[in-house]
């Protein structure tokens, strides 16, 4: 047989391309920046732009493991130490979801040929915050509990059927006074990629089914406040997995389990458990999180799946 004479059907194409660098990446574990750089030239990206990426890849990874110092200093402080961790904390989420939006930009501007990890980069990137969606996708469910942040605010909604839906945490006072668990909803938003383990939803518009009520996303109308040190506390939760948690790219970000606790990692601990985490899996956490009449979410500090620890300090980049 003549290979040279097999014919792809452009249909099936994209996913042969995203598969083969999955599985070349999965072969090849590190690169040099020669390597990069060589990849780059292939799909005609120029070397300062890949640099530039590198310096900002590194400066994310920088950021999640301040996040780690911070949480396990508020761990082991007391008193202003622990304040000022929070605090600490408190700022690198602010600014965290500042400067995503220009890292999903330059994201989007790089083409996923011969990359690896190529079927991330071609997903599409969120609109600018404040700019609705051109168009929104309705979805149907019915509401199994809560989705909180790690102040407690109600930050969306789990559905029986699994969808994540997200929803400014500003407004979380406004849905739980329409929207309570058990209640059947009516959801209009922009869908993310959807995974094995889930997909998210960034809502427009959320719909009571049963009494009309309707809650349109709008934008704040003051700034937030830093945390106040007494809604946090250190504890420890033990469970199966019943829901994995996702971002909008389809990126693991946490997991609930079944005693209805939300355990919250940053996405480079869940590219460890892309491969490793199934439903129903042991997960043991311990951490710093907030309690309240909505439920209940923890930062993991220390996580374990199965018995096996899993690493939460990011994987660093080393440039010759």
């Amino acid at each position: 047989m003549n290979n040279s004479k097999v014919r792809i059907p452009k249909e099936i194409a994209p996913d042969v391309f995203a598969l083969a660098a999955q599985l070349y990446a999965q072969e090849n574990q590190d690169y040099s920046l020669e390597e990069i750089m060589q990849a780059g030239a292939e799909v005609q990206i120029p070397p300062e732009v890949i640099q530039q990426a590198i310096q900002q890849i590194q400066a994310k990874q920088i950021r999640a493991s301040d996040r780690q110092r911070k949480l396990k200093l508020i761990l082991t402080s007391g008193g202003i130490g622990a304040a000022i961790a929070l605090f600490g904390f408190w700022t690198y989420n602010s600014f965290a979801s500042n400067v995503t939006p220009s890292e999903r930009s330059l994201e989007s501007n790089l083409p996923s040929a011969n990359l690896p990890n190529a079927n991330r980069l071609d997903i599409p990137p969120a609109p600018p915050p404040g700019l609705p969606p051109a168009t929104g996708t309705t979805f149907t469910g019915e509401v199994k509990q809560y989705l909180l942040n790690p102040e407690g605010k109600v930050d969306g909604l789990l559905l029986n059927n699994g969808l994540q839906v997200k929803f400014p945490p500003h407004m979380g006072d406004s849905l739980v006074g329409i929207i309570t668990p058990n209640t059947k909803v009516s959801i209009l938003g922009d869908p993310g990629f959807s995974t094995r383990f889930g997909q998210e939803v960034k809502a427009q518009k959320i719909t009571n089914s049963q009494t009309g009520q309707t809650l349109v996303e709008q934008p704040p109308t003051t700034a937030p406040q830093p945390p106040t040190l007494s809604n946090y506390s250190t504890f420890s939760a033990e469970g199966t997995a019943q829901n994995w948690l996702v971002g909008h790219r389809g990126e693991i970000n946490g997991v609930i389990i079944s005693n209805g606790t939300i355990v919250k990692f940053p996405p480079h601990v869940g590219e460890q458990l892309a491969t490793m985490g199934n439903m129903g899996d042991k997960i043991q956490a311990k951490g710093f999180g907030t309690r309240n009449r909505y439920g209940q979410i923890l930062e993991a500090t220390a996580l374990s799946v199965n018995g096996q620890p899993v690493s939460l300090q990011p994987k660093a980049i080393t440039v010759p």
